[in-house]
């Protein structure tokens, strides 16, 4: 496939995760370097040639680990389909190119340090970890649970602050300052993401988009709208209220049936980080401090709803009706409805991305939308319970040893797993237009993480899919009722934090 190459090679190789927009506040429409899309529109305007990097170094002594067997916890999956760790351990070369890549860095590794890298897979990553490390013995060196799993561990001091490991340097590009600087608490870090795993990366919210379907009702060019900043939650309401169509003609809206929109209650939270609007803000002293509470906030907050509630309009496929009907209703109709060309568009990660390499229609990738035209940049953001971070236990043994080891392992992953993920499977196997290359470049520059729901302190998620599930907006009083809640739970919080390692 042809490539457009919209960042510099080195941006696509070394800066992937680091890439996002500024972390201070993606609210501040006049915050000139969090608007990254000119930049890269820029650049491809101007014919740039791709830098070529020079090869990797980083600064870890020479250490000979003696055949030490180097253990990893991390998660097996979910029903077998999505979210099973493919970027930690594999067995030996198959031809696909991440599991090869890991294979190659993972023996780099292991030549470099004399280790054995073990992968201990869990299905419930969080309670095994709690449970060993209560019992204060050293059985792994470093965990890989999702964003939300990570909280529960920092929240009992249970894991190490990275800012103080040996040989970890996280100004160096390989690990991703955006989301790095932005779960900070009091200066901080007890979580981290870089180039060491690729599931932040499928954790990436995006919108599919059916290209016959688009055609079929004469839309208009989607990619268009993006670059001239006008792909906004309005133009994507309109289209799936035009697309949405009773096929079999019952009067009943259902899965067998055509729809403008596929998504799940859980997109209430994503289309309304899209605005910019952020759950917590971050005082000098590194605090966390609640900004939910204002006008914007519940404007964007009540558009997203009403779309979300318009059966007209779209489907969520974890609607009460369908997961009493449905046994996987992520393969039987998030999937299935989408490759079968019955939705306009799908409101989506890059893990279930995968499920449709096998669709015959062509589809197009964009970014989420913004609030209104008046908004000076794209956001995106990620979920947070299944994107990862790595942390390491308060029971590790030898900090030398692993802070050399990690820091090396992100490294190494730049020209292995990096980038046959990123511009091999990405770009090459999931992307099927040149266009799509450009948005998956807009859409990694733009995300921003937001401590409320990095921490989902008292249940912060479930405030944002209620109203979706109740079909209605009802934010003063469900905010008066939570505040008391997230404030206990946020002093807890930073007094734990403050007294811990």
């Amino acid at each position: 496939m042809k490539k457009i190459c919209i960042l510099t090679f080195m941006i696509l190789a070394l800066f992937l995760f680091s890439c996002g927009a500024n972390s201070s506040n993606p609210g501040n429409t006049d915050n000139a370097d969090n608007n990254k899309s000119a930049d890269i529109q820029n650049a491809q305007d101007n014919g740039d040639s791709p830098a070529v990097p020079e090869k990797i170094t980083y600064d870890v002594p020479e250490m000979d680990c003696g055949g030490y067997n180097f253990r990893v916890v991390d998660r097996d999956g979910y029903l077998g389909m999505y979210w099973i760790t493919v970027d930690i351990f594999a067995e030996g070369e198959t031809g696909e190119p991440v599991n090869d890549a890991v294979y190659k860095r993972n023996r780099i590794l292991e030549d470099k340090f004399n280790i054995n890298i073990t992968e201990i897979r869990k299905d419930d990553v969080l309670s095994y970890v709690q449970k060993i490390i209560q019992a204060g013995t050293d059985d792994f060196d470093f965990i890989v649970p999702h964003m939300q799993q990570s909280s529960a561990l920092i929240q009992k001091g249970q894991v190490l602050n990275l800012l103080e490991m040996p040989y970890i340097d996280f100004d160096k590009p390989w690990w991703d300052k955006t989301i790095n600087d932005s779960i900070t608490v009091n200066h901080k870090l007890y979580a981290a993401a870089g180039n060491i795993t690729t599931t932040t990366n499928d954790a990436t919210w995006t919108v599919l988009f059916n290209k016959e379907l688009l055609q079929n009702f004469g839309l208009g060019d989607p990619y268009q709208l993006v670059r001239e900043g006008k792909w906004t939650l309005d133009i994507l309401y309109e289209n799936s209220r035009i697309a949405t169509k009773d096929l079999n003609g019952d009067g009943i809206f259902d899965a067998a049936d055509q729809w403008g929109t596929i998504q799940q209650h859980e997109c209430a939270y994503c289309l309304f980080a899209a605005s910019g609007q952020k759950i917590i803000e971050k005082n000098a002293e590194d605090l966390p401090v609640l900004a939910l509470n204002n006008d914007r906030s519940v404007a964007v907050l009540t558009k997203v709803i009403n779309f979300m509630s318009d059966d007209a309009a779209q489907i969520k496929a974890d609607d009460s009706k369908n997961t009493s009907k449905y046994k996987n209703v992520w393969d039987e109709i998030t999937t299935k409805v989408f490759a079968e060309s019955r939705a306009l568009y799908e409101v989506t990660n890059f893990d279930m991305v995968k499920t449709l390499r096998s669709m015959e229609a062509n589809f197009g990738i964009l970014p989420l939308p913004k609030y209104d035209e008046t908004q000076s940049q794209y956001y995106n953001t990620m979920q947070y319970n299944n994107a990862t971070v790595i942390c390491v236990p308060v029971t590790a043994a030898n900090q030398e040893r692993t802070g050399a080891v990690l820091e090396a392992w992100a490294a190494e992953s730049v020209d292995t797993v990096t980038r046959a993920y990123y511009d091999i499977t990405l770009k090459s196997k999931h992307a099927r237009d040149d266009e799509s290359s450009e948005m998956l470049d807009l859409i990694f520059s733009t995300r921003f993480i937001d401590q409320g729901m990095f921490f989902n302190w008292a249940g912060i998620q479930g405030f944002f899919s209620d109203f979706s599930v109740k079909k209605k907006m009802e934010f003063a009083s469900a905010y008066e009722k939570a505040e008391p809640k997230w404030i206990t739970a946020i002093e807890k919080t930073v007094k734990a934090i403050e007294e811990s390692n």
